[in-house]
């Protein structure tokens, strides 16, 4: 089993992984200047292609039944996911398509550990697939849509918007799951949290912002590269349109 160390690693591991795809992505981009739009179209899909299916293997191996490497168990409260993080970054890097996916991997992994080996109480719930892959769906929607939104706030950096998605998109991510669970499976869930959806919210959401800022921390550092570059080439355009202007 995994030490929470081991997990640890695994995180700064996605963080790197992350932002180094990122990065491949940005030359992508650069270096399609110069290309006709057939070609154009194959670099963005192969681009697609590439990043989804990086995030997706990312999800199945923080997912492996038994090992719980995409939860880490931190002193004095439950342990926290970071499995959300690749469903959110492939919903800023790709879209609804990439946000879909990844949560219905995420989803599916979240299904299969409960049926093989549930470790608490409201584990066997999520065998449900309304309440362990729907939701997760949902959250990778949301979440692509809630990136887009963003751009129509003017003079907002790309790593801003990264993190505002990221901590909406978490939040969305709880209310989503818990309200599954209430929705589908009402006498069950009831009879455990022995509270209403409102009182059992309001008792998840602090925990549950450690999750929010694990995953405006991530998405932030992710983004950052890409608006350091824009950062770069705006001083060079207007120092070239300055030499310009003098000659």
């Amino acid at each position: 089993m995994p030490t929470e160390m081991t997990k640890f690693e695994l995180f700064v591991f996605v963080c790197y992984y992350a932002r180094s795809l990122h990065c491949k992505l940005l030359l992508w981009e650069d270096s399609m200047d110069n290309l006709d739009k057939n070609r154009k179209k194959n670099v963005i899909k192969t681009r697609t292609i590439v990043l989804t299916s990086a995030l997706v293997a990312l999800e199945i191996l923080m997912g492996i039944p038994g090992l719980h490497l995409g939860y880490i168990q931190l002193p004095f409260m439950a342990s926290v996911t970071i499995m959300h993080i690749p469903v959110i970054i492939a919903a800023i890097f790709i879209g609804p398509f990439g946000g879909i996916l990844t949560g219905f991997v995420f989803g599916l992994s979240s299904l299969i550990n409960a049926a093989a080996n549930p470790s608490g109480v409201l584990d066997p719930l999520f065998v449900n697939p309304l309440c362990s892959i729907l939701p997760r769906i949902l959250f990778g929607l949301i979440t692509a849509y809630i990136f887009k939104v963003m751009d129509f706030i003017p003079y907002l950096p790309k790593f801003l918007k990264g993190a505002l998605t990221a901590f909406f998109g978490t939040l969305i991510h709880t209310c989503l799951v818990i309200g599954s669970l209430y929705l589908f499976v009402n006498e069950q869930i009831s009879g455990i949290m022995n509270v209403g959806y409102f009182a059992a919210l309001a008792a998840i959401i602090p925990g549950a912002m450690v999750e929010v800022l694990v995953a405006v921390v991530v998405c932030t550092a992710v983004l950052i590269p890409q608006t350091m570059s824009y950062y770069r080439e705006s001083k060079l355009l207007s120092s070239d349109d300055s030499n310009d202007s003098e000659e």
